[in-house]
């Protein structure tokens, strides 16, 4: 019966421990939009926005990158290891895709800014438009 009761403690500490470090990693592969305001002009951050050029063109975040989702097998083995990476889109859906494709190639030091371009502008965050 001791052993029983062991094992089962043993489980449940090791589950407990996994949930943790889910959550821990949760926690640090996103970003609200003002954490990446405070961090956009660092030169260790790469800030990616992954919409579509004609997305990009009519608001962006100054300091972004265009690198179109849909392209993404075409940039994902570039992406600079030694950078913070930021994934932004219009609502935080293609970047976490775009964030997770990185991460399988290897990257795993990337983020997603939560709720995309409509949290940036919700908070009142500066966008440039055009060219």
């Amino acid at each position: 019966m001791r052993i029983v009761k062991a094992i089962i403690g043993t489980l449940m500490s090791v589950s407990l421990t996994a949930c943790e470090v889910q959550d821990q990693q949760t926690a640090q592969t996103t970003l609200t939009p003002r954490e990446v305001y405070e961090q956009r002009e660092r030169k260790d951050v790469l800030i990616i926005d992954v919409r579509t050029p004609a997305e990009f063109e009519a608001e962006r975040i100054k300091e972004a990158q265009n690198k179109p989702l849909d392209q993404v097998q075409q940039w994902v083995k570039e992406l600079p290891k030694d950078k913070k990476i930021i994934f932004v889109c219009r609502s935080g859906n293609r970047s976490g895709q775009a964030q997770r494709i990185a991460q399988q190639a290897g990257y795993n030091n990337t983020y997603n800014m939560q709720g995309g371009m409509l949290a940036w502008r919700r908070e009142g965050l500066p966008i440039v438009s055009g060219e």
